[in-house]
């Protein structure tokens, strides 16, 4: 009720900021629909500017109006044909009032029901700088109609995407995203793709199925990227560049217009992940199970020092790699992790892959971490079907889990694994692995990612980091509390799963390894389980824990109230901590009460509901009431 009341206050606070934001008033694309569709509010805001469009353009917006469209959540828009963007705009979901809802969840989806993309955004002129086009929590869905450039969007600006999902791109180039521009002056004449916290699916292209951008000028930062498809080869991979950066700009490019971050991307087919060029970073991501890796075609990069000595101008002319994948998971790609041209300098360093460290003066590499596919300690995935679902519990070998989505989260993910059979977090291939300065050196320009791709925060030690999408970690101050409301005679089922931060519940063997037998002479439980009840309020029940997290709980009696209580339970992650801190606790709470068995009999209204001629009496003694206020 509090979160209710709030989320109203809060609405009714920001509901003028809110008030010039353009609303669109119907599902179709009818262009003399006399409410507002999005084709119309896309051209309203494209002219604006004009005279004649000061006032709105037909029910789209007015002179106040700002330049946000609001899509209502969980609808379907249709577009019949493609939407020309030709100004700064912002097409978002509106805003979930709901404080506990996530991101990414109830989005708005805008899908092709034509031949056609669904966007093209440029503004028609190149000496301007780039235009800033977001969009905010949408579903973009292709048409099924395979299109030249671009299956979703062609773009030549400015162009942020966050929390949305782009699916079922199909086109020559650039499945989803066909990014235009090649020129020197990348600032205003190359356009810029942005994506966070989104996902790729489904998209299929000859040439980039993800994306095709003619020069190296797209960012992907926490996102997922799966079941895309290219061609086989070199042009035909998922995130493909035409051609590199000029030399002059590589050292402000490096980082900033194409890096792949904080990714998992898995399960595409076809052609390789991605080709790299000039001024791209790849770091801390995970990339797996895909038909081939990553084709390496970085060439180097040339800086010219000129000097005046004694009024003699010498000039000086250094080497230096041009692009940087590192802290990675790169396995299991077709057996064809890194393909390399012969004139490539990408430095390949400080990952977990098959390959040693490669690269451009690979005495200053740091080694990567082999993995051997045949070592039953270094079995990949553990469990779930197809690589997805439940990790397999321990002991089980496997040095990530399968992809996992939590429950009322947008992005599922990899995560690694602490075994069993380690005897030091040392043992691991993946964890505590990254580092990049640990020689001493600048050398490199990735450091670990400040953050992994759920948005939690990494060590704060740079050397320490996980290679990988994820970061394995303790966090006790956001174990939310578990438990169920019961009637008489009902059992208690719910699952710790989503509690055990980072986690899984130790086996009872290790745990007897570990602290040996329990001093009541029972077995243990998974987690070397113990109940520590609140105080003054004694167990009113039976609990059980399995292997997966599943908890069941049986009341004694029929009692009416709560039973509350602390599961204090060890985990793999938790176990190569000191003594006094090798437990989490995870609040639970049973509220039992009798059925509910309350009939209210006060008033009784055929049909179940009230007359239409008792609402309008009603209505008109509450106006006759008003008016005599």
């Amino acid at each position: 009720m509090l979160k209710r009341t709030l989320a109203c206050a809060l609405f009714a606070i920001t509901g003028h900021a809110y008030s010039a934001d353009i609303q669109v008033t119907t599902l179709l694309d009818e262009e003399n629909y006399t409410g507002c569709s999005l084709r119309n509010a896309v051209e309203f805001i494209n002219k604006r500017s004009q005279k004649e469009y000061e006032n709105g353009y037909r029910g789209c917006g007015d002179k106040d109006s700002s330049s946000v469209i609001v899509l209502q959540r969980d609808q379907t828009y249709q577009l019949k044909s493609e939407l020309a963007i030709k100004a700064e705009m912002t097409i978002r979901s509106a805003v979930n009032t709901d404080f506990t809802s996530t991101k990414g969840l109830n989005n708005a989806t805008i899908k092709m029901v034509g031949a056609d993309r669904l966007f093209s955004i440029n503004d028609g002129d190149v000496e301007k700088s780039l235009i800033a086009v977001i969009f905010s929590e949408l579903n973009l869905q292709g048409s099924s109609t395979k299109v030249n450039n671009g299956g979703l969007i062609s773009n030549r600006e400015n162009l942020k995407i966050e929390y949305s999902r782009l699916a079922g791109g199909l086109a020559n180039r650039g499945g989803a995203i066909y990014n235009v521009g090649t020129s020197t002056l990348v600032n205003k004449t190359a356009g810029n793709v942005s994506i966070t916290n989104s996902i790729l699916q489904g998209n299929k292209a000859d040439q980039g199925a993800v994306i095709y951008s003619e020069m190296p000028r797209y960012a992907i930062t926490q996102s997922v990227l799966r079941d895309n498809e290219g061609a086989a080869g070199p042009t035909g991979a998922l995130l493909y560049v035409q051609e590199g950066i000029n030399n002059d700009t590589v050292g402000a490019a490096l980082g900033v217009f194409a890096s792949i971050k904080n990714s998992s991307i898995f399960h595409n087919k076809g052609g390789y992940v991605a080709n790299i060029r000039e001024g791209m970073i790849l770091n801390n991501n995970t990339i797996i199970k895909n038909a081939a890796g990553l084709y390496l075609h970085a060439l180097r990069w040339k800086v010219v020092t000129k000097t005046n000595d004694n009024g003699v101008e010498k000039e000086e002319i250094e080497y230096y790699p041009s692009s940087f994948i590192s802290n990675s998971i790169v396995v299991a790609n077709g057996n064809n992790d890194f393909t390399s041209t012969v004139d490539d300098t990408t430095i390949v360093q400080s990952n977990f892959t098959t390959s040693e460290c490669k690269g451009f003066e690979t005495t200053k590499c740091l080694p990567n971490v082999i993995w051997n596919q045949n070592d039953p300690e270094q079995k990949l995935i553990a469990g779930g079907t197809n690589d997805e679902g439940v990790c397999a519990a321990p002991p089980a070998k496997g040095l990530l889990c399968p992809y996992y989505t939590p429950k009322d989260q947008m992005l599922g993910y990899f995560k690694p694994r602490l075994l069993t059979s380690y005897l030091s977090v040392a043992d691991s291939p993946i964890v505590n692995r990254g580092r990049i300065y640990s020689d001493g050196t600048t050398y490199s320009l990735a450091t670990c990612e400040g953050s992994d791709q759920r948005g939690k925060k990494r060590s704060g030690l740079d050397e320490l980091c996980d290679l990988g999408a994820i970061e394995l970690l303790i966090d006790r101050s956001n174990i939310p509390t578990n438990g169920m409301d019961l009637t008489y005679k009902q059992i208690a089922k719910f699952s710790i799963l989503d509690s055990l931060a980072d986690g899984e519940l130790l086996d009872p063997a290790t745990c007897e390894a570990k602290l040996n037998k329990r001093a009541d002479g029972q077995p243990w439980q998974p987690g070397c389980l113990e109940i520590v009840q609140e105080p003054h309020i004694p167990s009113k029940g039976k609990l059980t824990l399995d292997q997966d997290g599943n908890v069941t709980y049986v009341p004694y009696s029929d009692w009416h109230g709560q039973d509350m209580f602390r599961l204090r339970v060890m985990t793999t992650v938790t176990r190569f901590n000191d003594a006094t801190s090798d437990y989490i606790d995870i609040p639970t709470n049973i509220n039992q009460a009798p059925p509910d068995n309350f009939q209210s009999k006060t008033v009784k209204v055929s049909g179940g509901s009230l007359g239409m001629g008792a609402i309008l009496m009603l209505l008109g003694l509450v106006g006759i009431r008003r008016f005599k206020s």
